[in-house]
């Protein structure tokens, strides 16, 4: 059994839960049984539909010192062989108390503090220039990189992307809630302007203007929504650029070989925006709460990429040979073997 504490909702995306989701997928072709532990209910609906089951807390997702006695009862009840956290609210009290009763892994990103854990796991591109030195004095394996990004298999190991001529398609990703509305602003000024190209916007289950996303649809032919998209990489991958935030996405498109313009939405991606732009793998338009110069900066990186073939083709081949896919069958074997 193995027990994963995550949580989706509108104020901090789906980002944590569906990486969460990968690993849980890979645990389960071992043969693990895997549970989820969320703070509410918003989450249920994607941990169903992935086919697996969720104990709901009922509880505070900021104050998660609270729910420690449910915890203990729940890893009691079911005595799981592994306990992933994944959460930007966890406390030292919190960790201490976890990994006395269970083996404990931690998906790190910001890497405030030295937590008692057994596996600390940062996938991002910026991990390797973080000093995470501290932990060489303790027993934490610490795992590092985008070699274990964790990506859905439909990610794994994918050809290499053909460049073509012309920029005929671009996805526009924005997260699973878009809460500074990023893409209605894309749809309103930036679409009308490349009429012979086709936009192809994903937009979050979690959104809380979906419907007023469709709507602008209607009004803007080379749009076109996707919702729920059943075959991520394959839309990936039928388009010539993207223009995304700085989750996770970034690294199935760097998977999947599609030139990218990077931005910042919340404070946690300014290291990934930045990382990326200074080694040279995607272009970065800075961040979309400064809106005043928002669309002029991701406009003036469509024109650069747009007519330029050659800098789209050493852009998608440094991004696949950074990513290949494989990173949750890397953290897997590493949760489950060492």
């Amino acid at each position: 059994m193995i027990l994963i504490r995550a949580d989706a909702n509108e104020i901090i995306g789906m980002g944590h839960l569906m990486r969460c989701l990968s690993i849980a997928h890979a645990f389960d072709v071992q043969g693990e049984t895997v549970l989820f532990i969320t703070a509410d209910h918003s989450g249920d609906d994607l941990i169903r539909q992935a086919g697996f089951k969720s104990i709901c807390l009922e509880t505070e997702r900021v104050e998660m010192d609270d729910e420690l006695s449910k915890i203990n009862t729940i890893i009691q009840e079911y005595r799981p062989s592994l306990f992933l956290l994944d959460s930007y609210n966890i406390t030292e009290e919190y960790c201490k108390t976890i990994s006395r009763l269970v083996k404990t892994a931690y998906m790190d990103d910001l890497n405030i503090s030295v937590w008692d854990v057994n596996y600390i796991i940062n996938y991002n591109v910026f991990s390797l220039v973080m000093d995470y030195s501290l932990y060489e004095q303790t027993d934490t394996i610490v795992l590092l990189g985008p070699n274990y990004a964790p990506l859905r298999d439909e990610f794994k190991n994918l050809p290499k992307h053909t460049i073509r001529n012309e920029v005929t398609d671009i996805l526009i990703s924005v997260g699973g809630t878009d809460p500074e509305a990023v893409t209605e602003k894309m749809i309103l000024g930036t679409c009308p302007k490349w009429k012979n190209i086709q936009f192809h916007c994903i937009v979050g289950p979690l959104n809380p203007r979906l419907e007023q996303i469709k709507q602008l649809e209607e009004k803007i032919d080379n749009v076109i929504l996707h919702i729920n998209e059943s075959n991520m990489s394959a839309l990936m991958r039928s388009c010539d650029l993207a223009i995304s935030a700085a989750g996770s996405t970034l690294y199935e498109l760097c998977a999947c070989g599609i030139p990218t313009i990077t931005f910042t939405l919340a404070d946690n991606q300014i290291a990934a925006t930045e990382q990326f732009e200074k080694q040279q793998i995607m272009l970065g338009a800075g961040d979309c709460r400064n809106s005043d110069h928002f669309l002029r900066r991701v406009e003036k990186c469509l024109q650069q990429l747009v007519h330029n073939k050659t800098q789209r083709k050493e852009l998608s081949l440094k991004m696949q040979t950074l990513v290949d896919g494989n990173g949750v069958q890397r953290i897997v074997k590493e949760l489950l073997y060492n």
